[in-house]
């Protein structure tokens, strides 16, 4: 990923998220979009609804093959993205119609992350990317997107639902479902400002206990060239974001349980960064009952 990209994240997982600027991000200052203080969702009449993905994917593995891939979407076979976990298929498993993720560590860092800010691999985990892309447009101009999850959180586990533009594209990105390190979800909307810089709106929701079942959810709606987008935690509207030129930008929907870097709190180079703190076991991120579905136009 590009050196922005990096800053992206730092951003994502430092104090400096709360308030500041790092590096060409910018955080959208609450209420400076209409959609924000709206409460939002865009009525449309006379579209069909249609699924894109069924809740029963992960019910066996020739379910899964019809809406799913392993690995990263960047390129073929691509298994490290920006934290310290090599993807490998044999660590996503389906049983009772759950997707389990599981990152094991090593006893010697398996390499580099070829992808800024190229971590050593200390740890197998798995990830899963969509067949299908989302793209909100006049086509299908509305998107929903939900599901339930439980997972461990804590120092140097790093979990994510998430949308991205199909790479070299970002953004847009969404973020659904993100815990960097501690037990607070991250709903994020990435945009590229007027001068090309990338601005977020994020919504930070405390959660008593993520290893217990919970709901989250996007509701995308095309608004001209934006997306208004809804956030949703156990069947409450969290927040209401724009993303800024969103519409007709394809984007892949990725499942991953990514592991230290910046969940663990280190910048590249610094202390431990060659030891990648965290969990010495199993860690493991579960998902039953993903559903997307768009409306189309008529």
């Amino acid at each position: 990923m590009s050196e922005r990209e990096v800053s992206r994240r730092r951003l994502l997982a430092s104090a400096a998220g709360v308030g500041g600027l790092s590096l060409g991000l910018s955080l959208v200052p609450a209420g400076a979009n209409a959609a924000s203080s709206a409460g939002s969702h865009i009525r449309r009449a006379g579209g069909s609804w249609e699924n894109v993905i069924e809740r029963s994917s992960f019910s066996s593995p020739s379910a899964f093959n019809r809406s799913w891939k392993h690995l990263y979407p960047w390129n073929d076979r691509v298994d490290t993205h920006n934290g310290a976990a090599r993807m490998h298929a044999d660590k996503v498993s389906l049983a009772q119609g759950v997707l389990t993720l599981t990152a094991t560590r090593l006893t010697a860092p398996d390499g580099f992350s070829q992808n800024a800010p190229y971590a050593p691999l200390w740890y197998l985990s798995g990830a899963v990317h969509s067949k299908e892309p989302i793209v909100v447009d006049d086509r299908f101009p509305e998107y929903d997107i939900e599901g339930e999850f439980r997972t461990q959180t804590g120092p140097g586990i790093w979990p994510a639902f998430w949308t991205t533009g199909i790479w070299p594209v970002f953004p847009p990105e969404s973020d659904i479902l993100e815990y960097v390190g501690d037990s607070t979800n991250l709903f994020n909307t990435w945009s590229k400002g007027a001068n090309g810089e990338e601005l977020v709106e994020r919504e930070r929701v405390s959660v008593r206990d993520p290893d217990a079942w919970h709901r989250y959810r996007v509701r995308m709606s095309k608004q001209g060239d934006d997306v208004v987008l809804d956030y949703y935690f156990d069947g409450a509207r969290k927040a209401t974001h724009r993303g800024i030129g969103w519409a007709g930008a394809p984007q892949w929907l990725i499942i991953n349980l990514q592991m230290g870097s910046w969940a663990s709190g280190l910048e590249p180079l610094g202390p431990d960064w060659s030891r990648q703190p965290g969990p010495s076991g199993d860690t493991y991120f579960r998902a039953r009952n993903v559903w997307v579905r768009r409306m189309r136009a008529r």
